[in-house]
């Protein structure tokens, strides 16, 4: 940021503000030398851990918690890295313990059947089901060739699904009577 200053005698002259980076956002600052500092990696490491920014801002040693956890969760590269650190998570703790949470409701005899069933059924959906899925495209992404083609199916489905309708003469009734 620049100033304008008088100087002694009497020319203005213009000077860069001392607190020119305190007159930043924090949020702008890049990460320094492209690495985290260790204050930052508390940060992210316990915002990833509890999702809590207060408590990861007081752990990372902020000197005010509350205003310098926005500030860092403004940051892109400290998003994507708590986002990293998350998805890193449920893939090699969650998601293991879900599959083996599953397959034990499976095998127990004695849970209740509704629960051996819909255990069942997410693992069918997601195993035998996935080709299924890979084999149509979304909407968005046919040409429109491949549209038209897939609303003839649809619309072929739709007619060998549907029933005649029969027309019934009925006698007409007079309530009154």
């Amino acid at each position: 940021m620049l100033r304008i200053k008088a100087n002694f005698n009497g020319r203005a002259h213009k000077t860069k503000s001392l607190f020119a980076f305190s007159e930043r956002r924090l949020s702008e600052v890049p990460i320094k030398g492209g690495k985290a500092t260790r204050a930052e990696r508390v940060f992210i490491e316990r915002m990833a851990a509890t999702g809590d920014k207060t408590y990861a801002a007081t752990v990372a040693g902020y000197a005010q918690p509350g205003r310098d956890a926005g500030r860092a969760l403004a940051r892109p590269a400290v998003m994507a890295e708590i986002a990293r650190q998350q998805q890193e998570k449920l893939f090699s703790e969650v998601l293991p313990a879900a599959v083996q949470c599953l397959a034990d409701i499976i095998r127990n005899d004695r849970a209740p059947a509704g629960a051996r069933v819909q255990a069942a059924k997410v693992v069918m959906d997601r195993t035998l089901g996935m080709d299924d899925a890979r084999q149509g495209k979304e909407p968005h992404e046919m040409t429109g060739e491949e549209l038209a083609n897939a609303i003839s199916q649809l619309e072929q489905i739709a007619a060998n699904r549907a029933k005649p309708v029969q027309q019934i003469e009925a006698d007409p009734v007079d309530v009154f009577e």
